[in-house]
Order: structure tokens, then C-alpha cells, then sequence
């Protein structure tokens, strides 16, 4: 890739990473959705070398290359299964996807969900999302009071209009409408129990889909995934 690219690449994961790592606690299952080649997995297992990392691709050519480049780094506390998403059942602490598109976001959101997991997400190709098997759209109760499923497709599809080489005035409705969605996305996880905020990546120009979705559990096993509770209660 161009050096600009590779220097927004490392901004972006370097956003990505410094919230997993706020997150982790040693012995913490944590897990790269749509990992591709591993970018974020591998620097992961890198930075977090008392937590397990586990990569999960669909794309046998993008998983080969993730294994080959981990081995090179000699890493021992990361592990990768070929498949879509929807077939990871496993136990985590942690997941995490690099734009993951449309309703892949969502997909993540629900997985993490399930598994009372905390989530770092940053989405992407929002034009993409529609009603699907497991979702439909709005999300969030509020939002649904407000907006048909049409007119938050269009809303989807300005969240789309962020790209460089358009207008500044228009880039701006196109990254207030990623933040509505986004929202959407936020309150329908808090229902719940999840606290979640909708951050922007430093510094904004790391990408046009720069947005990033951070939820924690209330609590899990009586672990509260903030720090604030580092065990489990103790019964004697």
C-alpha cells in the first residue's frame, strides 16, 4: 500500500488498539471478527502477550497470509478459525472488528451481546445495511418511533457520502448521519444492559469511516469489565 495509506492504516488500529487494551485484563479471550490478513489480531497479540487473540476470516487466502505473518513474529497466544462469523460460538471477553461492513457491524454487536462480551467496533459501507434475517432497522425503540425503515435507509445511504473528494459541507451531513445511525446502533444495545459510546477515530482523517463503537457490560460473572470490579466476588 502508499505510505498515506499505511500511515492512516496504522492510526486507525492504533485507535483500535489503545480502547482493547484499556479493556483487557490478563487471561482475556479477545476476538478479530472479519480479520483479514490480521492487521488488528496480530498487533493485539502482540501488545496484550497475557491475553488470547483469536482471528476468525471466511477467507482462506487472507487467513494463510494472517498464520504466516504471526509465525514470523513468533506469536504463541493467537489462534485462527476459517468461517463466517455466524458460526463462532466460543466464549470471549473482548471483540473487536476494523470496518466491518454494514450489517457485519451488527452481526458483531450480537455476538458480542450473546456472549456478554465487551465490543470495539468501528463500522463501515453504511449504504450496505438493510433488513435482514436477525435485524431489521431502526433498531432502538426511539428510533423507530421516529423513522420508517425507508427513511432510515436514506439515512444509511447519506452516512455513506463522507469520501475526501466531496464537499466539505456535504462530508459533514454525511459523518452527522454515521453518528444517528450509529446511535441507533448504541441505544438498541443498552436495552441490553450495555453502556456504550460512539467515538471518533484521532485524528478524523485516518479514514472517512472513522466512527468507532465502544460497549461494556454492566457486569458478567461479577466481573465489571470497566476495572472498577477486577475479581469475582469470593463466597466463603
Amino acid at each position: 500500500m502508499s505510505n498515506i495509506r499505511a500511515v492512516r492504516k496504522r492510526q486507525q488500529l492504533n485507535n483500535l488498539v489503545a480502547t482493547v487494551t484499556e479493556l483487557a485484563r490478563p487471561g482475556y479471550t479477545v476476538v478479530d471478527f472479519c480479520s483479514g490478513t490480521g492487521h488488528v489480531g496480530i498487533v493485539l497479540a502482540h501488545t496484550l502477550p497475557d491475553c488470547q487473540v483469536i482471528l476468525i476470516e471466511n477467507k482462506e487466502e487472507s487467513l494463510v497470509r494472517a498464520q504466516s505473518r504471526s509465525a514470523e513474529l513468533g506469536l504463541k497466544n493467537i489462534g485462527f478459525i476459517q468461517a463466517n462469523l455466524d458460526y463462532f460460538t466460543g466464549p470471549f471477553h473482548i471483540g473487536v472488528a476494523l470496518h466491518a461492513c454494514g450489517v457485519a457491524t451488527d452481526m458483531v454487536m450480537e455476538h458480542c451481546i450473546q456472549a456478554g462480551a465487551a465490543f470495539v467496533i468501528s463500522p463501515c459501507c453504511y449504504g450496505f445495511i438493510q433488513n435482514a434475517i436477525k435485524f431489521t432497522f431502526p433498531k432502538s425503540k426511539r428510533f423507530q418511533e421516529t423513522l420508517a425503515y425507508k427513511e432510515h435507509m436514506i439515512l444509511c445511504r447519506f452516512a455513506d457520502q463522507t469520501a475526501v473528494q466531496l464537499p466539505p459541507e456535504r462530508r459533514l451531513i454525511g459523518k452527522q448521519c454515521m453518528g444517528l445511525v450509529d446511535l441507533d446502533r448504541s441505544w438498541a444495545a443498552e436495552t441490553h444492559g450495555y453502556s456504550v459510546q460512539v467515538m471518533t477515530m484521532e485524528p478524523e482523517s485516518c479514514s472517512p469511516k472513522n466512527n468507532m463503537l465502544v460497549g461494556r457490560p454492566a457486569q458478567k460473572n461479577g466481573l465489571v469489565v470497566d476495572g472498577s470490579q477486577l475479581e469475582a466476588p469470593v463466597h466463603n
